[in-house]
């Protein structure tokens, strides 16, 4: 899922590298021609790349947290913005179970329009159903990504409370951890996610939207690791290996790492802002599906492809508080959220000065809470009353830099 990201991250850092040898990296990986009569061409410099992570277990030997090895299906849907004016990357997580029309077979849930018609039917049905233009593709499978991991010597997670899938075979201690590539597909697949709190096992965002959410944790760690000195150091090494686990486009098969790299090496020293497209739930003859939740999913589309994080109001409104004790904590997480386009209604101390986790209040249904998560990179949502006409209410906790 991350393979491009991963690529270009490494061929900036190792920026010598990538301008003398990186034409050749991207040919490593496996083309698919059919794709590009379906992409769009870019407007400037700005690029849209839609990543999927297929749920082919070809070449996967223990099938106990995987089910069956027959079909193939788009498991994971993301699509990257990188914009070149600002040096922005911004995600959109697209639940695999969003209710469609895919053109030729009529509705259906969007993940089926891979087993339907491959690459090219999911950009189309992307296009037509969401409206977003899409320039570059990639897949990784299931092996592919546990090698890529792997590739990086893992990567550093930290959780609050030991947490377990059982469905996906999750099992992680509490505290700082090193996850493998095993691990983390684990993680990143987990819609049954649960926490070891109070001497028991309570379920926790076990849903496709709190999946979404791990999935972009996964994005960020891999970032954070690849910018320590051993991944710069090794960054040929690293890049070539994980092209050999990509499918992408006949057009980024050709393309210069190395001018890629360049183009958005502004993205290395700002966060990833990353949202879920906004749905609620439905049932389709007997089956679990959801559907886009209007007007919220056009302003969250907007926002996406524009950089402006917005209401039907205007900017999201935003109280921020200083839960961590720190002096000028909330000035600063505040200076943060307005760069990013957020309207910052009031600044303050909250009542308790303890908090360790960074916690976002926010009214139920609304999605601000998790924007704003996407856009940190850190933190947890909660749901309750929001006083003075606030959108959110950020608490900063002592997980703030």
């Amino acid at each position: 899922m991350v393979a491009v990201f991963v690529i270009m991250f490494v061929g900036a850092l190792g920026v010598v590298w990538a301008l003398n040898t990186g034409s050749e990296v991207l040919a490593r990986a496996e083309p698919d021609h059919e794709v590009t009569a379906e992409l769009s061409e870019p407007i400037g410099k700005d690029l849209t790349f839609l990543l999927v992570g297929s749920d082919s277990r070809e070449g996967m030997e223990d099938l106990t947290f995987f089910g069956p090895a027959g079909g193939e299906r788009g498991d994971v849907i993301m699509l990257v913005r990188l914009d070149a004016t600002s040096g922005e990357a911004r995600l959109l997580s697209v639940p695999r179970d969003l209710w469609v029309e895919i053109p030729g077979h009529g509705e259906d849930k969007i993940n089926a329009a891979f087993a339907y018609g491959g690459p090219s039917l999911m950009v189309q049905t992307i296009r037509e159903n969401l409206g977003i233009e899409v320039n570059h593709y990639v897949e990784v499978d299931f092996v592919g990504f546990i090698e890529m991991v792997d590739e990086l010597g893992g990567i550093e997670m930290t959780f609050p409370n030991p947490a377990r899938d059982l469905k996906s075979g999750l099992n992680i201690e509490a505290g700082p951890q090193v996850l493998d590539g095993d691990q983390t597909l684990a993680f990143a697949r987990s819609r049954s996610y649960e926490e070891y709190r109070g001497e028991r096992w309570v379920s926790v965002d076990a849903s496709d939207l709190g999946r979404a959410n791990r999935q972009q944790q996964v994005v960020r760690a891999i970032l954070s690791q690849l910018k320590s000195p051993a991944s710069i150091a090794e960054a040929g090494e690293i890049a070539g290996s994980m092209a050999e686990n990509m499918t992408i486009d006949g057009h980024l098969a050709a393309a210069s790492i190395g001018t890629l790299a360049w183009d958005f090496r502004g993205v290395l020293g700002g966060g990833i802002a990353g949202q879920t497209l906004p749905v609620y739930g439905d049932t389709v003859g007997g089956a679990s599906v959801v559907r886009a939740d209007e007007p919220e999913a056009a302003a969250t589309i907007d926002g996406f492809l524009t950089g402006l994080l917005t209401t039907n109001q205007g900017p999201i409104r935003v109280q921020v508080l200083n839960g961590n004790g720190v002096d000028g904590a909330a000035g600063e997480m505040s200076d943060r959220l307005a760069e990013a386009g957020y309207e910052i209604a009031g600044v303050g101390n909250a009542d308790e000065r303890d908090f360790s986790i960074t916690t976002v209040l926010v009214p139920e249904g609304s999605h601000a809470g998790e924007e704003i998560i996407g856009q940190l990179g850190f933190g947890v949502v909660r749901y309750g009353a929001v006083d003075n006409g606030y959108d959110a209410i950020v608490i900063v906790g002592s997980d703030a830099s």
